[in-house]
């Protein structure tokens, strides 16, 4: 039995191919071969951790301006669809272009225009991305699909992102020859963004609140074909492997082992622009208080922030705050703007496992984080303010989001509302964790499939057993 893994770029490599998902399916029998779209140093980093896996490259897929315009207008569609089924007009918040060219600002204009309409009439919705697989089948991409699938001759072709216009080819390649195939919904707040590339035959989802949001948004994807089955990515946190003393760990960053510690989690520049101004703000209130009650910050910005934008208050502060990288590479600085080809190396998990593990409360603008501290009951604290009078951003726009939704009726997170409230509320989190964020687990395990330990088992078992062409 042989599974195909698709890896269009490097978000998957962590929670999936780090994860103990590759060895549970390896036990039950299965040869996994990899089709990917990342660099030869992430392949080599993969290696030496698999190194029975078979690889081979994705074929260049050259998008068409058709097939393109056709893929943006039903991206449009849906989101549009979507907001009004959810109720909740901040799904269009996801449409976010940067169109360049003038070629490109016609191309998006026109798929406002007709997805607007489109979005009314749900059967032109799916007629227009049946157009769009259509147009895929006549490209050089899909073609190569075809004999690279029949040499490979997999029983499952499984996505490790649905989002990747690249695997479209393979997913209709598989297709026509009959190979079943499946794609995990990568994160939590990916269901609402209208970019389902392709209709494979089974879904593996985190929870059933994600379940269900699939069912409504994607009405043609029948419940039987939707497995709720968490993600790997948590699991790492149950492994005592992963864990530093906190002595060793904080002596290597510079780190006082007496002192309480913040940890601050950067967003991405898109989600949080003026996440530097916060980190600033943090640091400004906290050198208010006296020198023996000052906790230390950690800082760990997002993974695939390559910016300068903390240098300056870094710098400022670097007797208060300890700046620990997270391990994500790029072969030659060329790749920076190319997202897949930054990819986490393995070391990343040690990294991010002991931050979180010897750090007391994290705070960040509505980070997953929140979830990975939740994993050692320990608080978080979202910044709910404007730094700055953005008509474009702002606070009220991030956690109106659709996935902010599942807190509902609980006290998952402490707020910081203004900057004055950061000695208070951090203070709190020190003095008294199980006062701040009480339902922090009950909204994990809300949008999480517990126990998360056995999320890479139990997807590895209905894999084999219910997923693949041979079962």
């Amino acid at each position: 039995m042989k599974v195909l893994l698709l890896v269009p770029d490097g978000v998957g490599i962590r929670n999936y191919l780090y994860s103990d998902f590759l060895s549970e399916l390896t036990k039950l029998g299965a040869t996994i071969h990899l089709y990917h779209k990342v660099s030869d140093a992430a392949i080599k980093e993969i290696a030496t951790l698999h190194s029975e896996v078979l690889c081979d490259e994705i074929p260049t897929f050259i998008e068409e301006p058709l097939p393109r315009f056709l893929r943006e207008t039903t991206a449009y569609a849906r989101l549009v669809n979507s907001s009004k089924k959810l109720d909740n007009k901040s799904v269009l918040d996801f449409w976010i272009i940067r169109p360049k060219t003038i070629k490109q600002k016609v191309l998006y204009k026109g798929a406002v225009l007709l997805g607007k309409w489109l979005s009314n009439h749900y059967k032109l919705i799916k007629k227009c991305e049946k157009i769009y697989n259509q147009e895929i089948k006549k490209s050089i991409a899909y073609k190569n699909c075809i004999i690279d699938l029949k040499k490979i001759k997999p029983d499952l072709v499984l996505n490790l992102h649905q989002r990747a216009s690249n695997t479209a080819p393979i997913i209709l390649a598989a297709e026509s020859l009959g190979i079943k195939t499946a794609t995990v919904i990568f994160s939590w707040d990916n269901v609402p963004k209208g970019r389902l590339i392709s209709r494979p035959n089974f879904y593996f989802v985190w929870s059933d609140l994600m379940k269900h949001e699939l069912s409504l948004l994607y009405p043609e994807i029948e419940e039987k074909q939707i497995f709720v089955v968490g993600s790997p990515q948590f699991e790492f946190y149950k492994k005592s492997v992963f864990y530093f003393e906190k002595e060793v760990f904080f002596k290597k960053y510079g780190l006082n082992v007496n002192k309480k510690t913040i940890c601050y989690s950067g967003d991405d520049i898109a989600s949080s622009p003026y996440d530097q101004i916060y980190l600033q703000d943090l640091c400004d209130q906290i050198m208010l208080l006296p020198e023996e009650k000052r906790p230390q910050i950690i800082f760990r910005r997002c993974p695939v922030d390559f910016s300068n934008r903390f240098d300056e208050v870094l710098k400022k502060y670097d007797f208060l705050i300890k700046e620990i990288k997270p391990d994500w590479r790029v072969e030659k600085n060329s790749d920076i703007n190319s997202f897949s080809l930054i990819y986490p190396a393995h070391n990343d998990l040690y990294l991010l496992v002991n931050t979180c593990l010897h750090s007391d409360l994290v705070i960040n603008l509505g980070s997953t984080m929140a979830h990975d501290f939740a994993v050692f009951d320990k608080p978080c604290l979202y910044l709910n303010y404007n730094p700055v009078i953005d008509s474009k951003w702002s606070v009220e726009k991030i956690y109106a989001f659709q996935h902010f939704r599942s807190m509902k009726g609980l006290n998952a997170v402490g707020w910081i509302n203004n900057k004055e409230e950061f000695i208070e509320k951090v203070l709190h989190c020190i003095e008294k964790p199980q006062e701040v964020g009480t339902d922090r687990k009950k909204w994990f395990e809300k949008i999480l499939k517990h126990p998360i330990e056995n999320n890479s088992v139990e997807l590895a078992n209905l894999i084999i057993t219910k997923c693949t062409s041979v079962s």
